[in-house]
């Protein structure tokens, strides 16, 4: 029964739409590499998230310091990436960091992703006041930078991870309730969705079998985009200062800012973060473009 039930997952209409998108975006190099770039790092977050043991690392939570030789120090064999101030490795600090920011960076876009989305399609179905009440609320947020609202609510809600997070949150559902209500307000007066109410589908099983799964190209597109975004974004309010929870909390930005005054003696201090840094964000930037070819309909026939 079991084996039946295998088969037909594996063989069911949504398996293969999957397996057809995953074969054309590793067609595209762009979008090929950005998918590993994007693997190998939530590969490394989840590793030490779990098993920590395997990376050689200990206390993933926190920057090892050595304040008996707190100075930079170049590149060595017992040090690959050198060392930043005060006496921490920079390829473990790197390596922990990832596993914060791209945990943090996920949970964002994912919740903001999920909320914004059921605003979205619920305003945009429904319509009337309700959908003026939310683009009104959008309009709110959108007429200042993210940025600076960020800032705003944080300083309303706290400077530590979880509240960062949050308001990082509540800064970016309104870009996927925008998203989802146009894509809503295009498809919701076509036949098929006339059909499947007369046909005594309510409006709940009517949103959530056709109108939800239309929506999902352009979020997944959107969120792979997003990603890079909310990474920068995290790092620059610890690299600022903002977000001031642990003087040693592993993560790029404030890495970033230990080394800052030593830019001139010590480059290492920040150049390797950096890169580490970029890299996520260029993957995550050539991954959305590749997943747009993938989901593309024009590549799928």
């Amino acid at each position: 029964m079991a084996t039946v039930n295998l088969n037909s997952l594996i063989s069911s209409p949504r398996m293969k739409s999957a397996r057809l998108t995953l074969s054309i975006l590793m067609r595209n190099p762009i979008g090929a590499a950005g998918f590993l770039i994007m693997l190998t790092y939530v590969a490394i977050a989840l590793i030490l998230q779990f098993a920590p043991f395997l990376l050689g690392i200990s206390q993933p939570g926190i920057m090892v310091t050595n304040f008996s030789n707190p100075y930079p120090s170049p590149p060595s064999p017992a040090h690959p990436l050198g060392t930043t101030f005060p006496g921490i490795d920079v390829r473990t600090a790197i390596i922990k960091a990832i596993r914060i920011d791209v945990f943090s960076s996920l949970l964002v876009v994912g919740v903001g992703a999920a909320i914004g989305s059921v605003v979205g399609i619920y305003a945009g179905y429904h319509g009337k006041l309700i959908d003026q009440a939310v683009m009104r609320i959008t309009d709110i947020f959108f007429s200042l930078p993210f940025l600076v609202l960020a800032l705003a609510i944080g300083f309303t809600l706290g400077r530590a991870l979880n509240d960062v997070l949050l308001a990082l949150i509540i800064v970016w559902w309104p870009i996927y309730a925008r998203l989802t209500r146009s894509q809503t307000l295009a498809i919701k007066n076509e036949l098929y969705i006339k059909f499947s109410l007369i046909s005594g589908n309510g409006s709940l099983k009517t949103i959530f079998k056709h109108i939800f799964p239309n929506t999902l190209t352009p979020v997944l597109i959107q969120m792979s985009v997003d990603l890079s975004n909310v990474i920068l974004l995290i790092a620059g309010l610890y690299f600022i200062g903002f977000a001031a929870e642990s003087p040693y909390l592993p993560e790029l930005g404030s890495l970033i800012s230990y080394g800052f005054p030593f830019v001139l003696t010590a480059w290492w201090t920040i150049v390797y973060p950096g890169i580490a840094l970029l890299i996520f964000s260029l993957g995550m930037n050539m991954f959305g473009d590749g997943l747009r070819d993938a989901l593309n309909p024009r590549y799928r026939t």
